[in-house]
């Protein structure tokens, strides 16, 4: 299984207190105007939780804030080779990974593909990537993707997070599927967090606003180089 959503991307409080920030992150969908954002914990609850062992899904999330997009509990460390399990983490079955265009207090940016189109530079990135090195190691690919970014002048930092802790010397196919090894599944609570919104200024605020969307009265991220144009699709098939 594959999902991918370029678009905007936005914050609103954590009701339950599980995110280290205290905030969800959300997307913006086409309809998000009249049917609202959707959070973090809603696509994992549709596209993440009910996958059984066995079922691979790997996620490309390239929006503001996407860091945890899908709110997986493993991610990795780059600064200390290791994975890092969330303080609030949810287990599951399913072997999922994501790749997020940006940290979850960081913006995602345009850019053009091959063929001068608009889209996200994470995903054009990610395509570009797989086309020139198309059986990567896990860490030759991260590497590619923050190489092929920072030489087109973009300063954000994709991450990567999974459901299943891995080997991550392995190479990278959108058909190895890793065995559950989780022996809890099911949310493990530890810690309760407080909401720390932080300030949005430009057109998506000026959209958000009126809508009543901002987060504690304030907006959940910055507009970064998204174009106000095109609210991407979300593909999943």
């Amino acid at each position: 299984l594959f999902f991918s959503f370029s678009g905007h991307g936005a914050q609103q409080e954590d009701p339950h207190g599980y995110e280290e920030d205290g905030m969800n992150e959300t997307i913006l969908p086409v309809d998000f105007e009249r049917a609202g954002m959707l959070t973090d914990d809603e696509i994992s609850d549709y596209i993440v939780k009910p996958l059984p062992a066995g079922v691979r899904l790997t996620g490309v999330m390239d929006c503001c804030h996407s860091g945890t997009g899908l709110d997986l509990p493993h991610t990795w460390d780059a600064m200390r080779g290791m994975w890092r399990e969330e303080v609030n983490p949810y287990h599951s079955m399913g072997d999922v990974l994501m790749f997020s265009g940006c940290e979850d207090d960081d913006t995602s940016s345009d850019a053009s593909g091959m063929y001068g189109a608009p889209g996200g530079a994470m995903t054009t990135a990610f395509c570009d990537v797989l086309r020139r090195y198309p059986t990567p190691s896990y860490p030759q690919l991260l590497q590619q993707l923050h190489h092929h970014l920072a030489g087109r002048g973009f300063s954000q930092r994709p991450v990567l997070s999974t459901t299943q802790q891995f080997h991550f010397d392995r190479p990278f196919a959108l058909d190895d599927i890793h065995p559950n090894m989780n022996s809890q599944i099911g949310r493990i609570f530890r810690q309760r967090f407080p909401p720390r919104p932080r300030p949005m200024d430009g057109p998506l605020a000026d959209m958000l606003g009126p809508l009543g969307m901002l987060a504690g009265g304030m907006a959940a991220g910055m507009l970064g180089g998204m174009v106000m144009g095109g609210l991407a699709d979300a593909l999943f098939f």
